[in-house]
């Protein structure tokens, strides 16, 4: 079948080849065909609510949809057309006939493609926030692996006052949490659907808008049909957002280009991440964070390029907005690019301590003295003064201050004798600054953004590779459990197996902390863990808690086990079967019929009666977790299933099919999740 254009009924003539290379927006919007996948299956089953398409269009509709979608992904086939919307649909009409040559009814590509945007938008701004807290992830641990290393901090590039390497790195992390929070304002924008807009006055079709927007995965309808056909805020928020966020990446690079340099050697630029030199054998240059410098300009430019395009354009849709797309494609490509090196490139780094130690010159004490005489009444103007006085005559001199001749001191002021010079010390500044925001407080700082990242708080423990061990495993009591009716399950050797309570939260971060930082386990941050605490079963060791797991009911026909995590100094006691075996009784009592895990330790599950399965007949597990996870696109897990009802992984599979689009999408079957509007 020719591709036409679906607009040739007024314009028989059609476009001259020059004006159609201009018009064309398919070499970039083709990449939104999931989402037009999954706007077509969600609206033809509208379209059958409203009478419009049968039942049986409706799933021949829906085959077809089936089929493309798996064509389009081994490549077999390719689009064409004008744009992703006619190309989408003309694939459609090839596969099934009439019930496409229906599916625009009611529709404009006006409100259709604001749709798809918002749709891919949604789903950026949820990658981009996960991969800002990989980036920070490897922040933080370096900076509880710096801890102690004391540094200069420097201002307008001069030596200042002493700090430690670990506030350094923390500085950072606070400015990439701020742009997390502007990652999740841009999505929570984009999260408004403004289908039933039509070209610009609205639909004449009368249909429930929220149960559309539920299958599409939006929880906001958009309310004036003029506004949201041509509403690209939500598109320059995230823009903004990632222009913000390279600002930061610029900023923590040029840091880093500097403390890599010979002048400085704070660190060694790491393999892997440098280069040489064509011409000079002996450069290690650092470029991979140079180019993250440099990669901020284009991020800056594309929020600069939208927002120019939208301040002069008039109400409604204008053909302008063709030109967002390709912004916001070039940005999320971007970030992809420079999160996915920078983040193992920061993780790399070695810090070199007699290099940091040299930087603790006795200049970055100027203050401490000035300070030591305010605590003697002088007032801080005055010490100002003289104790500057006091550094231009060592300067003069050539030698450090406390060097000067006594009488010389003396000379400048009563208070500069050995008693007071001698007692400058790094270590004493930064006592003098234990409290927040100071350099001295990192222990706190590094407690907070250890439980905001999944990465403690509590003792860190070294561990092995596995949350658990082999030995670990045995085959289940299905019928066993946390707690008999009189309370917690003495296991062998004293240890307590029972249900978690809210002092337990911090132990059990400290436990899955390690698994965290290795990328076996899904950070939980700690305040997840105290929402879902009533989840978990804990084992006590002394006070202790030494292991720890989960029941997360998923729907009404499955539950998963998870964050099932031993410390490495308890593995070979059972404790992981012990814990399987009160999650599965948990969900014996709550009357689901099978249990899942997703896990790399197959064998583990094996022992304790779970089979393998393919990850893609759990769409419950995948459109609710996995469609988030930053490791979604080569994730090695594992699925695993236990029937604690006979059958019901069958009955699961013949009920469901699988999904395999990047974004959530409903079962037009079920009944509408709850709308907030």
């Amino acid at each position: 079948m020719a591709v036409e254009q679906v607009w040739k009924g007024r314009l028989t003539a059609g476009l001259d080849p020059r004006a159609q290379r201009l018009n064309d927006s398919l070499p970039v919007d083709q990449r939104l065909w999931p989402e037009e996948l999954a706007l077509s299956r969600a609206y033809s089953a509208t379209l059958g609510e409203c009478g419009v398409m049968s039942a049986a269009e409706v799933s021949a509709l829906h085959a077809a949809c089936d089929a493309l979608e798996q064509a389009l992904l081994e490549g077999t086939v390719t689009l064409t057309g004008e744009d992703v919307h006619s190309a989408v649909e003309q694939s459609l009409e090839r596969l099934c006939g009439e019930p496409a040559r229906r599916l625009h009814t009611g529709r404009s590509r006006n409100d259709q493609v604001a749709t798809l945007l918002r749709m891919h938008v949604m789903r950026l701004a949820d990658t981009a926030i996960e991969s800002v807290r990989g980036l920070e992830r490897a922040i933080v641990q370096q900076a509880r692996a710096s801890e102690h290393l004391a540094c200069a901090a420097y201002t307008h590039l001069q030596p200042a006052q002493p700090i430690t390497l670990a506030h350094w790195w923390l500085a950072h992390a606070q400015a990439f949490a701020r742009d997390e929070e502007r990652f999740a304002a841009a999505r929570e924008a984009a999260d408004r659907m403004p289908l039933g807009s039509g070209a610009v006055s609205g639909s004449p079709l009368a249909y429930d808008r929220l149960s559309l927007a539920t299958r599409l995965s939006f929880t906001r309808l958009a309310a004036n049909s003029l506004d949201a056909v041509g509403d690209r805020d939500f598109a320059l928020e995230y823009l903004n957002a990632a222009a913000m966020l390279g600002l930061h990446l610029s900023r923590l690079a040029e840091d880093l280009v500097l403390f890599c340099s010979p002048a400085f050697g704070w660190f060694v630029a790491p393999d892997g991440f440098s280069t040489g030199s064509s011409l000079l054998p002996q450069k290690r240059n650092p470029d991979l964070f140079e180019l993250a410098r440099g990669k901020s300009a284009r991020l800056l430019a594309n929020a600069q390029r939208l927002a120019t395009l939208l301040k002069g354009l008039p109400s409604a849709y204008q053909k302008d907005l063709q030109e967002d797309k390709e912004a916001v494609f070039d940005t999320a490509d971007t970030l992809a690019a420079l999160l996915d090196g920078l983040t193992p490139a920061i993780a790399a780094l070695t810090p070199q301590p007699e290099r940091l130690a040299a930087s603790l010159t006795p200049d970055l004490l100027a203050v401490e003295l000035a300070d030591a005489m305010v605590a003697e009444g002088v007032p801080f103007r005055d010490a100002h003064r003289v104790v500057g006085q006091l550094w231009a005559a060592a300067e003069a001199a050539g030698v450090e201050p406390a060097a000067l001749p006594l009488d010389v001191r003396l000379a400048l002021h009563p208070l500069f004798d050995d008693t007071h010079v001698n007692a400058l010390s790094v270590q004493s500044a930064l006592a003098r600054r234990a409290h927040a925001p100071g350099a001295g407080s990192v222990a706190e700082q590094l407690s907070a953004e250890e439980a905001r990242l999944g990465l403690g708080p509590g003792e860190r423990v070294e561990s092995r590779a596995h949350p658990v061990d082999a030995s670990d495993a045995a085959p289940v009591d299905p019928n066993g459990g946390a707690e008999t009716a009189h309370g917690p399950r003495v296991l062998a050797g004293g240890l307590v197996l029972r249900r978690a309570r809210l002092d337990d939260v911090p132990g059990i971060a400290a436990v899955m902390a390690a698994y965290v930082a290795q990328g076996v386990l899904l950070p939980r941050p700690v305040s997840e863990l105290y929402q879902c605490v009533r989840e978990f079963h804990v084992v006590e060791d002394d006070g202790r808690i030494v292991a720890c797991a989960a029941l997360r009911v998923l729907w009404k026909d499955m539950g998963e086990v998870r964050s099932l995590a031993v410390r490495p100094d308890r593995h070979g006691r059972g404790l992981g079967a012990r814990l399987v075996e009160a999650v599965v009784a948990d969900a014996r009592a709550v009357g689901l019929p099978r249990i899942i895990a997703l896990t790399r330790e197959v064998a583990f599950f094996e022992r304790c009666g779970f089979t393998v399965e393919k990850r893609e007949t759990l769409p419950r597990k995948v459109w609710t977790d996995c469609v988030r996870c930053p490791k979604r696109h080569a994730c090695d897990e594992v699925a695993v299933v236990l029937d604690l009802v006979p059958g019901a992984s069958e009955a699961a599979a013949r009920d469901a099919r699988p999904y395999t689009l990047p974004m959530p999408q409903a079962l037009v079957t079920e009944p509408s999740l709850p709308i907030l509007s």
